[in-house]
Parts: structure tokens; C-alpha cells; sequence
């Protein structure tokens, strides 16, 4: 959808200030935060370096934990229950990370 209409909107200095932090703290373009909230969009504020850090990590365990299975099953030596007890909580984990971040 083509945007044509423009419209004008005058801040005091605190106001701007509020809206500048609010838009920053939403990881949005000022643009698409006040779209948001004409919409009535919820905002959240954006997740922080340290949860895509811990996130990435989870994921590379995950991965870590294939390539061992992998191993194990070539030769024949594999707890496979515990093993999905391990991948079934560790989804759990991720999927928790991933729910606080977009509920």
C-alpha cells in the first residue's frame, strides 16, 4: 500500500524525548512504531543482545546434540530415551525464549 498522505506533528522537547525513547526501546522506525500505535498494534521492547546470545547457544547445543546422536546410532551405542528426554527440554527452553519474546 502506497503511503501519499503526510502529516505534521509538533513535540515539545520532553514529548519528543519520550517518543525518541519509546521508539528506540521498540527496535522500530519512528515511522512504524506510530503506525503501531494507530492500530492500537501492542509494542514491545526489543529483546536484548544477551537473549539472542543465549538463544544462539541453545541452538548450537541442539545441534550438538544431533551430531552426537548421529555418532552414536553409527555405532550402535545410544540411551535413546534419555536422549529425548535432553532434545524434549531443550526445545522447551528455546520455545519458552521464543514465547516471551513474541507474546
Amino acid at each position: 500500500m502506497k503511503r501519499t498522505i503526510k502529516i505534521d506533528l509538533r513535540l515539545n522537547k520532553d514529548e519528543a524525548a519520550y517518543l525518541n525513547d519509546m521508539v528506540d526501546r521498540s527496535g522500530l522506525s519512528r515511522e512504524a512504531f506510530l503506525r503501531a500505535l494507530i492500530k492500537d498494534k501492542p509494542i514491545k521492547e526489543r529483546p536484548s543482545a544477551d537473549f539472542f546470545e543465549t538463544l544462539k547457544v541453545l541452538r548450537q547445543i541442539g545441534n550438538n546434540l544431533n551430531q552426537i546422536a548421529m555418532k552414536a546410532n553409527s555405532i550402535g551405542f545410544i540411551d535413546a530415551l534419555e536422549y529425548k528426554r535432553n532434545v524434549k527440554w531443550l526445545q522447551s527452553v528455546i520455545g519458552g525464549l521464543m514465547e516471551v519474546m513474541y507474546r
